[in-house]
């Protein structure tokens, strides 16, 4: 049996990453195919479908928490985790312990072997759905809540069997353009496409009427009750909105949303000893997502400084106009894959420091690590809060960094 560590977790899911994983309906087969060897855990309870270019996680996260409020047990799946793996399959409040995941593996590992043997693999992502729908048939939870990835119609969460299930359409926007198409009606039709075989859908504040228009010709033609939800023009409420719809198609009883801290979204720190003081992570990672981000960072104490990474596939001109004008200073960092690893890689310095340049920032700073990032970044005194944004993929390394140099200073 697999020993009970993050360690062997993550060697044994990393022999699923592959160099050129199965995308489309491939990769999504595969994950039919793994969910029928275990007997559909996703077609156990009611379950809530989150799709959207922006603030899935966001919604996924209200509705779980209402709903365990009202004396509900969850399995909430979501992606990309941001601190620990096992964000992506919650039972609880809390963490599972590595007990509870690796249990969970066991019962999926002969399944996943039999699929590599012919060929066809399932996909790190299909696994770690898996793992989560598994982990929350064998708590015995009353609902699931089920992010998304990318797409909607091929992705490897489009695998609901059941009527019920309650589809949440968060923002659509484009990012993911070479996968889901180069226009916003292209990929609300990848999105809303998930909308076949069930009768109700929730759409959540939408920055285009073509988002809107594709959404409501998808549900007549299914015959699918859509939900409209009114903008609040701040992606926050947005998003209590949003869920608070959700849950009272689920059950009327739960509390309403309220927006709090969650990991990668918004996250907020007050530190007592480092100037600047106030640190936001927040992983957005295309323009949409950044040009929400600008409200919240202007109500934030100035001078503004981020601290910034943008991934290699990004728009990064769209992406440094989206969140520069919420900034005073930039320092651009780098994340890219440790030796024989497929881990994305961010753009090179070098062009992002150009691309902030040109989005109106004078003050651009080019840091070779996080740790230079951080020492660059205290250094600066006259900051009021530092932004730590552009992607996910970088903000363990800044918040590691972060905490040596706490340690540092409180040792001197």
């Amino acid at each position: 049996m697999m020993s009970p560590d993050p360690d062997s977790v993550e060697q044994w899911l990393l022999r699923f990453v592959q160099p050129d994983a199965p995308r489309g309906e491939r990769a999504r087969l595969a994950s039919v195919q793994l969910l029928v060897r275990l007997d559909d855990p996703q077609d156990r309870v009611r379950a809530v479908h989150v799709v959207g270019t922006a603030g899935k996680g966001t919604v996924a996260r209200l509705v779980a928490a209402s709903l365990r409020a009202a004396g509900g047990s969850v399995g909430l799946h979501q992606s990309p985790h941001v601190h620990d793996i096992r964000e992506r399959f919650m039972v609880a409040d809390e963490l599972p312990s590595w007990e509870e995941v690796v249990a969970a593996i066991e019962e999926i590992r002969p399944h996943a072997d039999v699929l590599a043997s012919t060929g066809e693999p399932p996909t790190f992502f299909a696994l770690t759905t898996a793992i989560a729908l598994v982990m929350a048939r064998r708590a015995g939870t009353d609902w699931l809540v089920v992010e998304a990835g990318i797409g909607g119609r091929v992705d490897a969460t489009n695998v609901f069997g059941r009527d019920d299930v309650v589809t949440a359409v968060t923002a659509i926007g484009l990012d993911h353009t070479d996968v889901l198409g180069p226009t916003v009606a292209t990929i609300a039709t990848e999105k809303t496409a998930v909308f076949a075989g069930r009768t109700t859908a929730v759409l959540g504040p939408q920055p285009s009427s073509e988002a809107v228009d594709v959404a409501r010709a998808t549900a007549a033609e299914h015959g699918v009750r859509l939900v409209e939800v009114a903008a609040t023009n701040d992606w926050r409420h947005d998003a209590e909105a949003t869920a608070a719809a959700v849950l009272a198609e689920l059950d009327p009883s739960a509390p309403d949303p309220v927006f709090g801290s969650q990991p990668g979204r918004y996250e907020q720190e007050n530190l007592s000893e480092i100037r600047p003081s106030r640190w936001i992570f927040d992983g957005a990672h295309n323009p949409m997502k950044l040009t929400a981000l600008v409200g919240p960072l202007r109500s934030e104490p100035g001078p503004r400084l981020g601290i910034v990474s943008v991934g290699e596939g990004k728009d990064l001109g769209g992406c440094a106009t989206a969140i520069a004008p919420a900034l005073d200073a930039v320092i651009v960092v780098p994340f890219g894959p440790s030796p024989g690893s497929f881990r994305p890689r961010s753009h090179p310095t070098s062009v992002m420091v150009d691309a902030f340049r040109a989005a109106g920032v004078a003050d651009v700073i080019d840091a070779t690590d996080a740790d230079a990032a951080v020492a660059i970044a205290t250094a600066r005194s006259e900051m009021s809060t530092v932004a730590v944004t552009g992607s996910f993929l970088h903000l363990n390394d800044v918040r590691r960094a972060l905490r040596r140099r706490e340690i540092t200073v409180q040792g001197t």
